[in-house]
């Protein structure tokens, strides 16, 4: 689950008004978390990476549009799953899936962020099995529904409220969580499948 980055409204003001530095620490303070969003949901750490730089462009492009009142971070996560979803399509119509390791590093600016905590008391064979684990909850992601996925993602990986997720889709509390249930079940079934 990802901490959450806070960014001053006067900062957003500034981007807003064509401000790059100010834009630059909205960058900085967000990467991490489109990346890791794109990442779990397109299982493929180039296509990540190149779709991260997508959702800055749009933000760039789009930000004016950002209403008074409206947060930051849930406009963005939007434009960030708006963007999996097209991608995903793209990439399916291609038959274009390979999925990377979850415990890859991550590239960032300031360098490599860890893919996964590794604690340093595990041994060689619990961090094999971990990474076992890692790469077949992955796989199994990339078999759900795309709702379904996005739906893991947001609240299980990214660690996104249920009431977080109502907004973004325009639901109600209770039948988030019912979709998200479903979707766990899914999950489950589809991994059930993969070990054996």
């Amino acid at each position: 689950m990802q901490a959450s980055p806070k960014i001053e409204t006067a900062v957003i003001d500034s981007c807003k008004g064509g401000d790059e530095k100010a834009f630059g620490e909205i960058v900085l303070a967000y990467q991490k978390r489109v990346y890791s969003i794109a990442y779990r949901m397109l299982g493929h750490k180039e296509e990540a990476k190149d779709l991260a730089q997508e959702v800055f462009l749009s933000v760039f492009e789009s930000i004016q549009t950002l209403r008074e009142g409206v947060k930051f971070e849930p406009w963005l996560i939007r434009i960030t799953v708006n963007h999996c979803r097209n991608r995903w399509k793209y990439l399916k119509r291609r038959r274009y899936f390979q999925s990377g390791s979850l415990d890859d590093p991550i590239q960032t600016e300031d360098g490599e962020m860890p893919g996964q905590v590794v604690d340093p008391t595990d041994h060689p064979e619990a961090l094999l099995e971990k990474k076992m684990v890692q790469d077949l909850v992955q796989k199994g992601l990339l078999q759900l529904k795309e709702e379904q996925r996005e739906l893991i993602v947001l609240r299980d990986l990214e660690g996104l409220s249920y009431e977080e997720i109502g907004s973004l889709y325009s639901l109600p509390e209770g039948t988030v969580k019912s979709k998200i249930h479903r979707a766990r079940m899914e999950l489950k079934e589809i991994l059930e499948r993969m070990g054996h």
